[in-house]
């Protein structure tokens, strides 16, 4: 009986060292069956991490540094593993911040570790050979909270100067390929277009010093991941899929119909045929995919995380996804097979507001955005 004893509190430790190892990897190795029970009661606080100005965009290096982006001061910034902010930024970008332009996205590159590669996505003021604002994706070097040697890897001129539907974020998938989100430019007719950038998720492969359209994306030679999209601002891989191709990504609607949606290779996410606002539409485009979640009144869906983490393990697999016009966070639960909801619900932020963005940490935590600051939710 003791020997069974001892068998059985072996396992116990090593299940246990398992868990730490997976919430303290870089890449997340989650359960391979997510939490299906919308209602689970879970214990958790929510506390601030730092004060920040706008803090948009979140994302971290393997030595567990915080580093995020603020759409108006143009500044790169970064909070040390003791919790510290550092007090200069690492890099001022020269950022357009009229409309809903500022420095946007945040992606630390896979090869980090030998590179000390930073990719962010901003709009530039005019200069640098354009007369026009630009969105573009640029690479820094970073070392000791420092950053040096910007490379421009694309830019999007905003052709028509408009302040409204810029997108968008940037991460990398665990395919180790870039994927950019970017609206479009509110010409809506550009999200069908599929010899423009606006309106889209982008591919791209890195190759040295530039971005190409991988061998393996859903169009031959485009960058084109999906389309018919009008202004997503966050997207997240799913890690609870044995491809992890599948995405899920928030978009905004006109005065009705704001959505998430499941981003699938190629698909086509109707706007601006689908939305049409106290009716239905007549006609829909080859290759539509309907919304997993829609509402009207528009609430305006911003950041949007598949949480991976353990710390509040009853919300392992589930999406969640936040609010600019109300600051509400939400959780969606899936099926099994990730392709339909099984319920929605808020998350109780005990008094703070989740307007921006939303990331699972590398300690399992939740973290989120709003103007003020950047908070996280930890169980206990």
């Amino acid at each position: 009986m003791k020997r069974r004893v001892f068998v059985l509190a072996g396992l116990i430790l090593l299940l246990s060292l398992v868990m730490v190892l997976s919430t303290n990897a870089q890449d997340p190795t989650p359960s391979p069956t997510p939490t299906l029970d919308p209602d689970l009661p879970a214990n958790y606080r929510v506390e601030q991490v730092a004060q920040a100005s706008w803090p948009i965009a979140l994302d971290w290096t393997p030595d567990g540094r915080l580093f995020f982006t603020e759409r108006f001061t143009g500044y790169l910034r970064v909070i040390n593993t003791d919790g510290s902010l550092q007090t200069n930024p690492v890099w001022q970008f020269p950022v357009s911040t009229d409309g809903e332009r500022g420095l946007l996205g945040v992606a630390v590159s896979p090869d980090y570790a030998t590179t000390g590669y930073i990719y962010v996505y901003y709009t530039r003021v005019p200069g640098g050979g354009y007369t026009i604002p630009v969105n573009r994706i640029v690479r820094i070097t970073e070392s000791g909270g420092a950053g040096a040697d910007p490379i421009v890897m694309i830019d999007i001129p905003l052709t028509t100067n408009n302040l409204w539907h810029q997108g968008g974020n940037i991460h990398f998938g665990p395919d180790g390929m870039l994927y950019l989100t970017i609206g479009e430019y509110y010409e809506s007719l550009w999200a069908q277009n599929l010899n423009v950038i606006p309106g889209k998720i982008h591919r791209f492969q890195v190759v040295g010093d530039a971005l190409v359209a991988p061998a393996d994306n859903p169009i031959s030679g485009n960058t084109i991941f999906a389309y018919g999209l009008r202004n997503t601002f966050d997207f997240d891989f799913d890690y609870y899929t044995k491809t992890h191709t599948q995405l899920f990504a928030t978009d905004n609607g006109p005065d009705c119909k704001d959505e998430l949606n499941v981003i699938l290779p190629g698909g086509n996410y109707g706007w601006p045929m689908d939305t049409v606002c106290g009716g239905t539409a007549t006609q829909l485009p080859a290759g539509y995919v309907a919304p997993l979640w829609q509402i009207t009144p528009t609430e305006a869906p911003t950041g949007v995380a598949v949480y991976t983490g353990s710390q509040i393990p009853q919300w392992q697999g589930q999406v969640l996804f936040c609010m600019w016009k109300t600051g509400r966070m939400r959780r969606a639960i899936l099926d099994t097979n990730r392709s339909f909801l099984v319920g929605v619900r808020d998350i109780d932020l005990r008094g703070n507001t989740c307007n921006i963005e939303v990331e699972t940490g590398p300690d399992g935590a939740i973290y989120f955005t709003n103007q003020d600051g950047i908070y996280r939710i930890v169980g206990q």
